[in-house]
Parts: C-alpha cells; structure tokens; sequence
C-alpha cells in the first residue's frame, strides 16, 4: 500500500473511506520524531508503527494522503455545492414572488 500512494497518488484505487482512516492515523508531531528517530530492531515496534515507520520515509505522506481524499470527495462535495445553490436559488426566487404579490 505504501508503495501504491507512493507512486500514483490516485485516490480511486483506494476509496475515500480507506484515505480517511489513513489520515486519522497520522502520528503527532512528537510521535513522529520518535519514529524516524528509532533506530532499534524494527521487528521490537508492533506491526503498526513499522508501518508508520515506513510512511514517514516517504516525503509528506500524510499531506499527499489528504490531497488523495480531497480528489476521491470533490465530485461530491461539488455536487453538494450545486444542490445547496438551486435551493438557495428556489428560495430567492419565491422570495422575489412573494414581495411582488405584498
């Protein structure tokens, strides 16, 4: 997986709801720093933090895991968008009917 986001940075083979769940496991600051600090026998680390381990090798991982479910969401949230504005455009517009029969 990690070489799959390393080399195409295409969010559809991964699925919005896996993206998500990366970049809720993005270490803290001071996590980070003890990670790429370690230098002991990974085998010790649990399968989770080699994990982590081998994501913070990569430059931004967790910036680029953001940019890749910021593309999987945009359609919908675009769509969103244009529902949001025929309604407000409905509205503004039954407004306007109802001033002029005032």
């Amino acid at each position: 997986m990690v070489l799959f986001f390393n080399e195409t940075g295409n969010p559809e083979g991964l699925g919005a709801e896996l993206l998500e769940t990366l970049v809720k496991m993005a270490p803290t600051k001071e996590e980070e720093i003890k990670l790429k600090n370690y230098d002991g026998d990974l085998l010790k680390l649990g399968p989770a933090e080699r994990f982590l381990k081998a994501v913070l090798d990569i430059p931004f991982a967790f910036k680029r895991v953001e940019a890749m479910l910021y593309r999987a969401n945009f359609d919908s949230e675009i769509n969103y968008l244009k529902k949001s504005f025929q309604t407000l455009e409905v509205w503004l517009s039954f407004n306007s009917l109802l001033s002029l029969i005032s």
